[in-house]
């Protein structure tokens, strides 16, 4: 800090008055030549500054004015300033204009709740909801929504209930329903209320049309409540869930009616009047026969599987007569000699949908000239509705032998192809593999393995490629050719393990082998 000193010099004798103004002057000029800080100059408001001010001052006014219309219950008026006010965009005016909106909102709900209050006591609940539900859309306000519930909520209910109560006794359910179901009801009651309120009314809907139905079930009179059913939807007595539910019911009353007919025509010879008389039933109640994946998916217009089934079966045993089937006194065990197109079970002369592998297992049901009907699952004295219900369908009789075909040759009709031993290396007896490239009546054509040389042969001479374990053959072993036995088939298709006389194992590839036609199976 600097300091200031007066000077040595003595100053010359004046008048007590300069001396005084001498000494003021040298005072100021003292504080001036020490460098004394002036007074602060106080800042003035930038742009930004003046237009908050502007807008909280334009805000407080409308606020202002918004209090002054909620006091003269210009609520309309009061929401306007109120919403000019909030566009200004003011935080420290944000909680204020909260709590003015909530008031608002509050004492005009209030206003309305007397409105309709008098409305709703003289019963006109539709009325009063109409003119409720107006306010309540435009406003979309939850503060005023939730007040006007509270004040009116409970005698709303009530008077829907007292009038759903009037118009279902007298059995008017489209009366109520269209009540119930408006959304102007769904608006005053709010989602919850409503939602409960329509359970209750379907569900006394459907009893009452549940018990209406149960003369007509009774005396087994479908047609009839089917009609019943079509004019409750006609009527709009009865929404989609309670048709679908009412359709249910009439649906669990025809189960019976149809599995019992279905079964009881099987082996008559009336069968075929009878599975008309099931497919109108089931056409009546709108159920559709479908295959087991769809009727999972589809289980609303889908046949119970308990229906499908005894339909199906009634449907085999009109094919079979058609066809004049001579029923098994008791299913007989046969093998497929190789692949077999099965036919449609109920429709003999369609197009065949699925195979039968070679030496497939099956039960012959019955048989006509030149067809079997057959399933794969032993029908082990099963009476004959069940065996047809497993029927999987009709073959040829001449593809089925009453041996196991697994290791016979082919038929001709398949033997292209095919890997078979053969005698492939005259005047050599063994018989070397191969695969079948032509046959012509008794003659085939069979590539060598060994060196893809074609060789031609008789049919009669072929046994079976089948390669199983325990297949004697010969091959080199134990530095000699010897009998050996197939253990088994290795992935790659072309070698075989074996084994050897003493147990020793080894691997050869299927051109090394050769088989005497004694050590195989026979053709068939």
């Amino acid at each position: 800090m600097r300091t200031c000193s007066r000077s040595p010099l003595r100053a010359p004798r004046a008048s007590a008055f300069l001396v005084r103004f001498a000494a003021l002057a040298a005072l100021a000029g003292s504080a001036v030549a020490c460098g004394s800080t002036p007074e602060p100059v106080a800042p003035t408001d930038s742009g930004e500054d003046r237009a908050e001010k502007s807008r909280i001052n334009q805000a407080k006014k409308l606020i202002e004015k918004s209090e002054s219309a909620y006091a003269d219950k210009d609520y309309d008026g009061a929401r306007k300033y109120l919403g000019q006010a909030r566009d200004l965009r003011v935080d420290s005016l944000e909680f204020q204009l909260n709590e003015l909106g909530e008031k608002i909102d509050k004492r005009h709900a209030k206003l309305w709740a007397n409105e309709v209050g008098e409305v709703i006591k003289e019963g006109d609940c539709a009325g009063a909801f109409k003119q409720i539900a107006e306010p309540i859309r435009d406003l979309q306000s939850d503060v005023f929504n939730r007040e006007l519930r509270r004040l009116i909520g409970g005698p709303a209910l009530a008077c829907v209930q007292t009038k759903v109560d009037e118009a279902t006794t007298g059995g008017k359910f489209a009366e109520a329903r269209a009540l119930v179901g408006s959304d102007d009801t769904k608006v005053v009651l709010g989602a919850s209320a409503h939602k409960k309120l329509v359970a209750e009314l379907d569900q006394t809907i459907f009893e009452a049309l549940k018990a209406q139905l149960e003369e007509s079930l009774k005396g087994r009179r479908w047609v009839e409540a089917m009609g019943k059913l079509d004019a409750w939807a006609k009527g709009n007595e009865v929404g989609e869930a309670q048709q679908a539910a009412l359709l249910g019911v009439v649906r669990d009353a025809v189960v019976p009616e149809v599995t019992a007919k279905a079964q009881g025509a099987v082996g008559r010879t009336d069968a075929p009047k009878t599975l008309e008389e099931v497919d109108q039933l089931i056409k009546l109640v709108r159920w559709e026969i479908m295959p087991p994946d769809a009727a999972a998916v589809a289980k609303d217009k889908a046949a119970p599987e308990a229906v499908a089934t005894k339909r199906q079966a009634l449907a085999v045993w009109v094919e079979a007569l058609r066809l004049k089937m001579k029923t098994e006194k008791a299913p007989q065990k046969r093998w497929t000699h190789g692949k077999v197109a099965v036919l449609p079970a109920v429709k003999s002369d369609a197009p065949s949908k699925r195979d039968l592998q070679g030496a497939s297992e099956v039960w012959i049901i019955g048989t006509t000239k030149d067809l079997a009907l057959v399933t794969e699952a032993d029908p082990a004295g099963a009476p004959l509705d069940k065996q047809l219900e497993k029927a999987v369908g009709w073959v040829p009789v001449a593809r089925l032998a009453a041996k196991s075909t697994v290791d016979w040759v082919p038929p001709d009709d398949q033997l292209v192809g095919a890997r078979v031993w053969a005698p492939l290396r005259a005047p050599e007896p063994d018989l070397e593999l191969g695969f079948v490239t032509a046959v012509k009546g008794g003659d085939v054509t069979v590539k060598r393995i060994a060196d893809d040389k074609e060789i031609q042969v008789k049919k009669a001479s072929l046994r079976s490629g089948r390669l199983a374990a325990g297949t004697k053959v010969k091959a080199f072993c134990q530095a000699k050719t010897q009998a050996v036995t197939i253990q088994e088939l290795l992935p790659d298709q072309r070698t075989v393990r074996l084994v050897c006389e003493g147990g020793l194992r080894k691997d050869e590839v299927l051109p090394g082998l050769r088989a005497r036609p004694e050590d195989l199976p026979p053709p068939r």
